[in-house]
């Protein structure tokens, strides 16, 4: 027994590290969920750069951010990992965010400070996570990432919407101003976000010691393969060096860059379309799955989704399935606009909030792991951007202009063309994707990269050139 306890000790700070980096996107979360309710909140006041700066802030801080860590790969020649140091800002500024969301007006000045830390948070949580994890547990523990983030999205939505629905009860029967409506709406959840903080600084301040005494590793890769390239300089070997060093393989083309710039406009698409149907089915009256009470209850569906995928993605890789459940999406979205049309139930929608839920870490897993190595943090600041950027363009040409008679609609033949649209575009990022993501399932990172690389027939797949090759000495090439 106490051999089993001995074991199950050491695997846990084997793992401690990156379990609490998964635990750094909690108040990234807390934070996003915000902006989401902010947005809802104040529609109807008149938007102007207050509103968007701290998205803006937040992708040019990740910009910066990842030009460092690109100027220091050039410099050291390999990764370093300065990740829980940079958590360790994080975690202060989230601290000092959390005071001022509890005075009425300042919340705007928060947020600020909030984005930096939520921009932050991406830049060093999936590098660190990338880079240090086996190939059995990274793609779990990228998923686990996003299932922290959703569920402090969740909280933020529950904590903010309770606020809100409030302040409409107390002043029921009486004209309510949009001022008079988000007065002190933001209280409950800055007490429950300094809370959050607190805890996440001491606990990344403790994996910093424990580091320090020996206790657990935040600088060496859990990937041998990886963890020996970066300790003797070639980690980022380039093609044609790979090409000539390795023995028996098969060159195609580089598929390296074309397969990241697919992922990152098929991501921002599938993102796009999750704000969008978050926004819709919270305020169109006519597809609203709940009031506003209650709308919490849709991004903790969402969340169960992630938590869904988790288990999924211990037997499947991620690009099963993410086209898997594009594929249900449109099975769903069919019998969703059959049964609606026919019966005017909305409990089909339920399960694509499920199935988005399911899907959202898929994508970004296998973004990061076909990305080159170098430029890791330069592609995370891509996608974080066009995350951004798809929030806020859904948000002003729909949700703000409440006279949009695309987005508002209430008549059947608009909502259904909407549903179409909807399952044209799924279908076609799940074509894509099915196409051209290669197979990343529990593969060492270095593999990935060959294998995108267009270098094929390696080690496991050896058996498969012919006898008469081998004997000959003949290895056919296409082009190098």
């Amino acid at each position: 027994m106490s051999n089993l306890w001995g074991k199950c000790v050491i695997k846990f700070f084997k793992y401690a590290p990156s379990y609490v980096v998964c635990l750094c996107f909690l108040p990234a979360g807390f934070i996003f969920g915000y902006t989401i309710c902010a947005f809802i909140a104040e529609r109807h006041l008149d938007a102007n750069l207050i509103d968007y700066g701290p998205l803006i802030l937040g992708a040019s801080l990740t910009l910066f951010a990842a030009l460092c860590f690109l100027l220091l790969k050039y410099l050291k020649k390999c990764i370093i990992y300065w990740q829980p140091l940079l958590l360790i800002g994080t975690g202060v500024f989230n601290l000092i965010a959390s005071c001022f969301y509890f005075a009425d007006g300042y919340d705007h000045v928060g947020a600020y400070m909030s984005y930096v830390a939520h921009s932050l948070t991406f830049v060093a949580g999936y590098g660190f996570l990338l880079t240090i994890s086996s190939k059995d547990s990274r793609a779990l523990l990228i998923s686990g990432c996003c299932s922290c983030y959703l569920m402090g999205m969740a909280s933020a939505v529950s904590l903010i919407g309770a606020a809100y629905v409030q302040n409409l009860e107390e002043n029921a029967g009486q004209t309510v101003t949009p001022e008079q409506a988000i007065d002190g709406i933001y209280v409950n959840f800055a007490a429950t976000y300094l809370s959050i903080s607190a805890v996440m600084l001491a606990i990344v301040i403790g994996l910093k010691v424990l580091h320090v005494l020996g206790t657990v590793d935040t600088s060496n890769s859990l990937d041998n393969d990886l963890r020996i390239a970066n300790a003797n300089g070639s980690i980022f070997e380039p093609r044609a060096d790979v090409i000539k060093r390795l023995q028996f393989f098969y060159v195609t083309k580089n598929q390296q860059w074309h397969v990241t710039f697919l992922l990152l406009f098929t991501e921002a698409i599938q993102f796009a379309l999750f704000i969008y149907l978050v926004f819709w089915f919270a305020l169109n009256d006519a597809v609203r799955l709940n009031d506003l009470a209650h709308v919490d209850a849709m991004f903790w569906v969402i969340f169960g989704g992630s938590v869904l995928a988790l288990i999924c993605l211990r037997f499947v890789s991620a690009k099963v399935q993410f086209v898997s459940t594009q594929l249900l999406m449109l099975l769903i979205t069919v019998l969703g606009m059959i049964i609606y049309g026919t019966t005017g139930s909305k409990v089909t929608f339920w399960f694509l909030l499920v199935l988005f839920g399911l899907a959202y870490s898929s994508q970004q897993i296998v973004l990061l792991e076909v990305t080159h190595l170098r430029f890791t943090e330069c592609i995370i600041f891509a996608s974080y951007t066009l995350k951004l950027v798809s929030t806020s363009v859904v948000y002003y040409y729909f949700v703000a202009n409440t006279s949009n008679s695309y987005f508002y609609a209430r008549d059947e033949n608009t909502l259904m063309a909407q549903g179409f649209v909807f399952m044209i575009i799924t279908a076609l990022v799940a074509l894509v994707v099915g196409m051209k993501v290669p197979r990343t399932h529990r593969i060492k990172l270095l593999d990935i990269q060959y294998e995108v690389y267009g270098i094929i027939f390696m080690k496991h797949q050896i058996e498969q050139l012919n006898v008469r090759w081998l004997n000959d000495g003949t290895i056919p090439t296409i082009s190098q």
